[in-house]
């Protein structure tokens, strides 16, 4: 991997984690590494946790790799198709977006 990419891991995985909840301890313990490993990951020291670790993350955070990878997901682009029916999911989409800095 190289330093971006890296430093592009350390930053989303601290950032789908804190999402989903989860210490590091508990993220640790369901994918097979110790808490030490995911918080050298997530500071960029750890320079390639290998695929099979990836893969197991990725379940645990229900995010693709290319989630975990992607440089900026700030860029991520959707199209919303709003309803009575779901304009209250929609709006505590909103909520997690804003909550997580993704949009003002």
């Amino acid at each position: 991997m190289t330093d971006l990419e890296t430093m592009t891991l350390a930053s989303n995985l601290r950032r789908y984690r804190q999402l989903k909840g989860l210490s590091q301890k508990d993220l640790a313990s369901k994918v097979g590494l110790s808490a030490d490993s995911i918080s050298k990951i997530e500071l960029g020291k750890y320079g390639n946790p290998g695929l099979k670790y990836l893969k197991s993350i990725c379940r645990v955070l229900n995010v693709s790799i290319g989630e975990l990878l992607m440089e900026n997901p700030r860029t991520l682009k959707f199209e919303i198709v709003v309803s009575e029916k779901n304009s209250k999911v929609i709006e505590a989409i909103l909520q997690t977006f804003r909550n997580l800095d993704l949009i003002q």
